[in-house]
């Protein structure tokens, strides 16, 4: 449960246990990018050794929040806008 793994192929062997391979031997995944993670870590049973994947996460975070809030604003305008050129007519 805490043996580290390749998160692309289960890998598990003892160049992931010591960190000294820069890609996993059996599937090539770079471990810089995606770092072996035990299942615990995976689970989020354990805190993740401190990768970046937080920074990454957050930033799309941010990325889709602002989006979303250029959407509503788009939205609120379209729709008092519809409301005032029917007014006008009427």
């Amino acid at each position: 449960m805490n043996a580290l793994r390749c998160v692309r192929c289960g890998y598990d062997g003892a160049l992931l246990k010591e960190g000294r391979a820069p890609r996993c031997p059996r599937c090539g995944c770079d471990l810089r990018k995606r770092p072996a993670l035990s299942y615990a870590q995976m689970e989020g049973f354990t805190a993740a050794c401190s990768t970046g994947l937080g920074r990454a996460s957050s930033t799309e975070a941010r990325l889709i929040e602002r989006w979303l809030a250029i959407g509503l604003v788009a939205l609120v305008v379209i729709i008092t806008a519809a409301v005032l050129l029917t007014r006008e007519l009427t």
